[in-house]
């Protein structure tokens, strides 16, 4: 660097006025005889994922990192215009022109979009000097996982195994087989051999899903359904049907309470799914309601009430992609946790699809394959229609489950009852007990499950000791507590007349045992179907999913369109990898960044505060949208599983219902609140046109219709659609 004072001079010799050398030496960065030389370069996608495929004909983010060294070139007045970076090789110029560099700069950023496809493929950046006092350096990128030019894939290539599975997994009728043909395909496009696609697969893929979340996920299932099988097995199933049937008289009821239990636990979305399932199934089985319909009331009350509560497990996750996502445009305005509350209010399709849940119910109308679902529930006198058995008697198919009740015993209902209270009332505390924890580590770089740099006491919040929380820790306590407790509990339960000695025991240690062991297969399938969608949407995201999305918004986004456009993309990712967690992690820094660019606000201002919070409750009501599509969803699989109905005829029979939601909170929702409608008045409308919307499709003929309401008391139907919820109010609350 040369000496300001001696800078100065020389222009004043040069012919240069005081004043203005002083000004032209104060903006002086770097001596003019440096010259930079490239350190390194990379090339990401829009969702930031480093390891992803490239596309090309898609803008990626080219960052090169350079330093400066001394040289013997001519001194050169300061220019800032001097220094620009190109691009060369299999690759368009950047739109806008070349980036100009300033004298000093530690890097500089360009967009990087490949010609085409098909092979590997040369990227050049290179730096000039207008002054030619510099030499011009290039430099070829090369992908840092092989020191290779980059293989560059078509972005079409993205939606093939996207596109495989739904039309796979519906021929088929067996999501086992579309998920793991579409994982080995994307494997096989990332490898480009199909034989080494499948040794990815099967050799490496798999393994390593276990190791993350999905691992926690498949033990929590597999104590669950122990639990669920000492349940059964000790008659506490049959005894809580037959006593619940003295209160829940119809199959309206049934509905109600599985709804309004869907809301009360609210705390975590796989604890609901799989209490309330496992809690309320056999009294619908009892009212005739099919299992499609419980499992698509368990389902969509999980993950709505999970998202939508600020006391929740989800709160932590978000807070934190919200936190980095405003700083990284700047953000300052507001906390991420106001930022979060203020935006509970244009969630709409959270609201939405709790509306509709709600007047499904108390309409008693269905429409496509879930009006089929509930007629053939209501239809079989017997009972036997509440689940598709296929060719199989409901007898052969209740044979081939894995747990029954055992003979000779009384089917007690507090036998299932207090398992499961057991359960829920150890979870909380064992959920705050997780919470309070020394966090040492920021969020972007400390393990799951924390949450932010401060110390977590019991002193603290309960909204921050529930955020730090590891929920699955705290459901496998729980689910290991009550496994315990039924093994205590069922051995006291002594009769001398069953025998002596251990035969006398409603259960002994022994079958207890035995039975959570059998239990657990309940929830095998399950497991595997998981397993699956967890590696097929790895492999779609490596493949460059979102990057491929993110794409698609283009240049034409106004703050109008933005909600509604990242709405319907957060919903498709959400959609093709079956996860809403992950959705958010990729969009949420996307969707703050395109808010920035398209707002005519100033960043830190009241009118984009206003902005922002629309545009997070798109990303957060799409991924949830996404989600309930979905067949390969976990919350689906485990809605499925807890209710114990086939995971296709779950996932056929509720995507019309999302897709309706999903339409209506565009054209009611997404777009009015980003013209500037108040997000409260559109809620509220939402509540009266879903009925409207949900009762027009059903009168539709061989479409939709009334569905019967199903007494057991009388043994028959005590009308149908609203005359029937009418009649059932008219005998159960003389």
């Amino acid at each position: 660097m040369i000496n300001r004072r001696a800078c100065s001079a020389l222009l004043v010799l040069l012919g240069f006025g005081a004043a203005s050398s002083v000004d032209v030496c104060s903006n002086w960065m770097v001596a003019p005889s440096s010259c930079p030389e490239f350190t390194g370069a990379t090339i990401k996608g829009k969702e930031d994922r480093s390891n992803a495929e490239i596309l090309s004909g898609i803008n990626f983010a080219g960052s090169v990192s350079f330093e400066w060294k001394a040289s013997n070139a001519t001194i050169a007045l300061p220019n800032e215009t001097r220094f620009t970076l190109s691009l060369s090789g299999d690759v368009a110029p950047p739109k806008g022109g070349d980036v100009k560099i300033a004298e000093g700069a530690e890097s500089a950023n360009i967009p990087v979009m490949f010609t085409s496809s098909g092979g590997y493929k040369t990227a050049i950046f290179i730096i000039a000097d207008s002054t030619g006092a510099c030499p011009t350096v290039q430099h070829t990128f090369k992908d840092a996982r092989t020191e290779a030019l980059p293989y560059i894939f078509d972005k079409g290539v993205v939606l093939v195994p996207f596109v495989i599975v739904f039309i796979i997994v519906p021929l088929t009728q067996n999501v086992f087989f579309g998920l793991g043909f579409a994982a080995w395909l994307c494997r096989t496009i990332v490898a480009r051999d199909p034989w080494i696609g499948f040794l990815d697969l099967f050799g490496r893929a798999l393994n390593e899903e276990i190791k993350g979340y999905l691992g926690e996920i498949m033990i929590f299932m597999f104590l669950l359904g122990g639990m669920v099988g000492g349940c059964v097995r000790s008659g506490g199933i049959q005894g809580l049907g037959d006593m619940a049937s003295s209160y829940i008289k119809d199959s309206f009821l049934a509905m109600m309470v599985t709804y309004f239990l869907g809301l009360a636990v609210f705390c975590d979305d796989y604890a609901n799914t799989v209490i309330v399932g496992s809690v309320v199934r056999a009294v619908t089985d009892k009212m005739h309601l099919s299992r499609e319909k419980l499992a698509f009331i368990v389902d969509c009350t999980s993950s709505p009430m999970a998202g939508l509560m600020p006391l929740s497990t989800w709160i932590a996750y978000e807070l934190s992609l919200i936190r980095d996502a405003a700083a990284s445009i700047g953000y300052t305005h507001e906390t991420e946790y106001i930022l979060f509350i203020s935006s509970i209010g244009k969630r709409f399709y959270v609201w939405f699809m709790l509306f509709f849940v709600f007047w499904n119910c108390v309409l008693s109308v269905d429409w496509g394959p879930m009006y089929v679902a509930e007629r053939r529930a209501r239809a079989a006198m017997d009972g036997s229609g509440v689940v598709n058995t296929g060719d199989k008697s409901i007898q052969d198919w209740e044979e081939d489950q894995p747990i029954r009740m055992k003979k000779n015993i009384p089917a007690r209902w507090f036998n299932a009852c207090i398992p499961f209270v057991c359960f829920i009332g150890t979870f909380l505390p064992f959920l705050f007990y997780a919470g309070v924890q020394k966090v040492t580590m920021p969020v972007a770089t400390c393990a799951p499950g924390c949450y932010g740099d401060n110390e977590i006491t019991w002193d603290s919040a309960a909204k921050d000791i529930l955020a730090n929380a590891n929920n699955f820790a705290a459901l496998r306590w729980a689910a290991g507590v009550t496994l315990i407790v039924q093994i205590v509990f069922y051995a006291v339960q002594y009769d001398k007349t069953r025998g002596s000695r251990m035969t006398g025991c409603l259960l002994s240690p022994a079958e207890t045992i035995e039975a959570q062991l059998n239990g657990s297969k309940l929830y095998l399938e399950g497991i595997v179907a998981l397993l699956l969608a967890y590696t097929y949407a790895t492999a779609l995201r490596d493949l460059g999913i979102a990057t491929f999305f993110a794409d698609a918004l283009g240049d034409t986004l106004t703050p109008t369109t933005l909600p509604c456009v990242t709405f319907i993309l957060c919903s498709l990712f959400a959609l093709s990898t079956g996860s809403s967690w992950g959705t958010m992690g990729v969009f949420f820094p996307i969707a703050f960044v395109l808010a920035q660019t398209v707002t005519q606000e100033p960043i830190n201002s009241d009118a984009f505060t206003s902005e922002l919070e629309t545009t997070l409750a798109a990303v957060l009501g799409g991924s949830i949208w996404g989600d309930h599509c979905s067949p390969v969803s976990d919350t689906t699989i485990l809605s499925a599983m807890s209710s114990q109905v086939p995971l296709w005829d779950h996932a056929r029979t509720q995507i019309p219902y999302a897709l309706l939601v999903g339409v209506i909170s565009i054209l009611f929702g997404y777009l009015p609140a980003g013209a500037g409608a108040p997000g409260p008045l559109m809620i509220i409308i939402g509540f009266f046109l879903i009925p409207v919307f949900h009762f027009g499709l059903s009168k539709i003929p061989n479409f939709g219709g009334p569905i019967e309401v199903y007494c057991a008391e009388v043994n028959d139907c005590i009308g149908e659609g609203p005359g029937g919820v009418w009649n059932s109010f008219r005998k159960n609350y003389k």
